[in-house]
């Protein structure tokens, strides 16, 4: 086989390879994506249901002490009542007893429906909390699971960017611009094997003059449709693309 052609096709191995290498460590798996998402909307619910919990039980507090202050009041007006000279005063304090009454009432009602609430919510925000931890430990897993497999990946991508830079530096400068600026434009492949005068490339026919004069190996040949540099190889011998 031609010497540049070799060379061309180890590197297209050594770029396959680091592309691969490349497209493992920079995706990020659909499973790892979902897992992210349920991560931030548990987290938002989390968050949601913390705040709801804590204006829930502000507003109980803020309705029994201003039902304490009412009871005192209510404790002091029945005193009062005891102490009232005249019709006027008397009925002045009955009012003051009926409005009293009457709120404290209201609000130890609102404050039971708000005890039911609180109780919803903290059922809720219990629930949240533990699927919460159960997906932060499932994310978490699988990122350091994800980490520990790129560092063999990232060791082995180091490795073949310095066996290319030696691979490159055996190939004329004239084909290896050539093959980068293929490289680019045809999806990181840039020479494949001809089978049966069909590139297998871009699948389409290559004239079959050409087909012969790769099949010489006396130089480097294009397919005319994708402009891939064209190797020939016996089936037999088993070598990729």
């Amino acid at each position: 086989m031609l010497d540049s052609v070799e060379k061309l096709i180890e590197l297209q191995k050594i770029d396959n390879r680091i592309a691969d290498l490349e497209s493992f460590i920079n995706d990020v798996p659909d499973e790892l994506k979902n897992l992210k998402k349920d991560k931030e909307l548990l987290e938002k619910q989390y968050e949601e249901l913390d705040v709801r919990l804590k204006s829930l039980k502000e507003e109980k507090n803020a309705i029994e002490k201003s039902t304490a202050e009412k009871s005192s009041l209510l404790e002091n007006a029945q005193k009062k009542l005891t102490t009232v000279k005249n019709n006027k005063e008397y009925e002045a304090v009955l009012k003051e007893l009926d409005t009293l009454k009457k709120e404290i009432y209201e609000e130890e009602l609102k404050a039971l429906e708000l005890d039911d609430e609180i109780k919803k919510n903290e059922d809720e925000f219990q629930t949240c909390k533990e699927k919460k931890k159960d997906v932060d430990i499932q994310y978490t897993d699988m990122v350091s699971k994800r980490e520990k497999d790129n560092v063999s990946n990232k060791k082995e991508l180091e490795k073949l960017i310095q066996e290319r830079k030696k691979a490159v530096a055996g190939i004329k400068k004239q084909i290896l611009s050539k093959y980068e600026m293929i490289r680019k434009a045809r999806n990181n492949l840039a020479i494949v094997r001809v089978e049966n005068e069909t590139c297998t490339g871009c699948y389409m026919k290559i004239p079959p003059q050409l087909y012969v004069e790769v099949k010489k190996e006396h130089s480097l040949h294009q397919c005319p449709n994708c402009q891939r540099f064209l190797y020939f190889k016996e089936e037999t011998e088993n070598v990729s693309k």
